[in-house]
């Protein structure tokens, strides 16, 4: 659904909220709209960082890849979420490729424009670091994860974070993750293997704690991947 309401979009976003009215509106004079083909790519590791985005309509993925072509999945941002600040701010080159999954639209605003606007309003200067340090945060935790955590409990992790997002209850009882996610994008998140995954969620749906239709991840017993994650935590 795309959101039309452009500055209720920007009023939500974690970066700008509390914002005064007036300066809302500065901040939307100054955007322009993009569209996204699905698998369109906006830009790749080492291009300019000049512009922030906002997700009117569709999802986007941030993925990087090492020197071997593996591909890994460092976020997926939905609608109403913002992308792009740390380029934004500094001016250097992006640090990963943003890919659209889906058809998408996109509120773009200009370094050139935002800069002497963040400079004026200590406030939102503020709401940036705050933002930035939470990303850190995200980063860190994604890092020790995959150093210390076996792969059933990362696995889990995943699956419980996701359906935190963008879970959907169903009449069965279950949680429906509400996303298009083919097990090589769920591996490309973990930075594991396809097949590893498959083999990990073929294992808990014999159990019953999974049911798996094509893209589709339905928790059925959240306790036991529960569970799972807390005994991992503690090995």
């Amino acid at each position: 659904m795309v959101i039309r309401d452009k500055k209720q979009l920007l009023a939500n976003s974690e970066l700008l909220h509390g914002l005064e009215g007036d300066m809302l509106d500065r901040l939307l004079s100054m955007t322009v709209t993009r569209k996204l083909a699905k698998g369109e790519t906006l830009f790749v590791k080492g291009d300019p960082g000049d512009s922030l985005f906002g997700v009117q309509e569709g999802k986007i993925k941030i993925v990087t890849t090492s020197p071997n072509g593996k591909e890994v999945t460092l976020n997926i941002i939905e609608e109403g979420q913002f992308f792009g600040e740390i380029a934004l701010l500094d001016g250097m080159d992006r640090t990963a490729d943003a890919i659209a999954m889906e058809k998408s639209e996109l509120l773009v605003i200009q370094r050139r424009d935002f800069i002497p606007f963040l400079e004026k309003h200590p406030k939102l200067c503020i709401q940036v670091m705050q933002l930035l340090c939470h990303r850190v945060r995200i980063t860190s935790e994604m890092v020790e994860d995959a150093a210390f955590l076996p792969l059933d409990g990362r696995l889990a992790k995943r699956l419980l974070n996701l359906a935190e997002l963008y879970g959907e209850e169903q009449d069965n009882g279950g949680v429906l993750i509400g996303l298009n996610l083919p097990q090589q994008e769920l591996a490309r998140m973990m930075g594991t293997s396809r097949e590893s995954v498959n083999k990990q969620l073929q294992i808990w749906r014999g159990e019953g704690w999974i049911e798996l239709a094509r893209g589709r991840v339905t928790i059925m017993n959240e306790e036991a991947l529960q569970g799972v994650l807390e005994a991992a935590e503690f090995e």
